[in-house]
């Protein structure tokens, strides 16, 4: 079975989970800082990407991407930029009410899409991991830098919280980037160093996919006191609408249906299990 084209997240997927991603920030936060949070969160996807390519050179799209400047292709920008904003939002309606709590319980939901996405983007020629992993050819140490890239930037945005001036808020994210890049630089030299990759057989990479799905269903079933709600992540929390949970199931589900189209048992249990835990999530 061939894979569903890359013009399918280029031209649907990715401009319609930004579209409703800035339909709910605009509701959250107004027109113009909806409009500048969404820009920073593309930039810092842009920027990270770049730097991960740059300094590990373990990942790589192929040309069958249409817009891709510098190697990286415009649509996992702008994913990048509505699933980190929306975990963000679905992490404080289920009670998370502390930045720390907020920053795990936001990257625990965008590793879930992640699993769903990983393994059946590397069979579908999405993009290529040299060399391949232990989970379905993914290596587990993509998914510690899902953890520091979507953690960092929710924890630094809930310390600087405030509703300064536009040009401070500005530098503040521009610094948010910055440190969050040079975080997720930090920790892949470290496990790069440490060669933590070949710890891992197939059946332990199965072992810490199943430890991570349980946390983010444990994140997706609490239920608790929200916390701050004036913070970017309280904001957009608080703000009803559908459109969070919307996203992130929207990105995951094209890759439900292209491991379903490759009948590969696998694939559909780990993209199937990620879609459930994210249902669960919208209740």
């Amino acid at each position: 079975m061939r894979p569903l084209p890359t013009g399918l997240y280029e031209l649907f997927v990715a401009p319609l989970a930004v579209a409703l991603a800035f339909l709910h920030a605009r509701r959250a936060l107004g027109s113009r800082r909806a409009a500048g949070e969404l820009v920073a969160l593309a930039a810092y996807g842009y920027a990270l990407e770049r730097a991960a390519i740059a300094a590990f050179a373990a990942h790589e799209y192929p040309a069958s991407w249409r817009v891709a400047p510098g190697g990286v292709p415009l649509a996992v920008v702008l994913v990048w930029a509505a699933v980190i904003s929306s975990a963000m939002a679905v992490a404080v309606r289920h009670g998370a009410g502390s930045a720390a709590s907020r920053a795990a319980s936001a990257a625990l939901l965008a590793l879930v899409v992640d699993l769903a996405m990983e393994p059946v983007a590397v069979r579908a020629g999405l993009w290529r991991w040299t060399p391949p992993g232990a989970w379905l050819g993914v290596p587990l140490g993509n998914f510690v830098g899902w953890a520091v890239i979507v953690g960092s930037y929710t924890l630094g945005a809930e310390r600087w919280a405030g509703s300064d001036r536009i040009w401070l808020q500005a530098g503040r994210r521009v610094a948010l980037a910055v440190g969050s890049v040079l975080a997720l630089l930090a920790v892949g030299a470290a496990w790069r160093g440490l060669a933590a990759e070949t710890v891992f057989t197939p059946a332990g990479a199965w072992t810490l996919w199943g430890a991570m799905i349980l946390g983010a269903a444990g994140a997706a079933h609490r239920a608790g006191p929200r916390g701050d709600p004036t913070t970017l992540a309280g904001r957009l929390g608080t703000t009803r609408g559908a459109q969070p949970g919307i996203v992130l199931l929207l990105v995951a589900a094209p890759f439900v249906v292209q491991a379903i189209l490759f009948a590969d048992p696998a694939l559909i249990l780990a993209a199937a299990v990620s879609l459930g835990v994210l249902i669960f999530a919208r209740r």
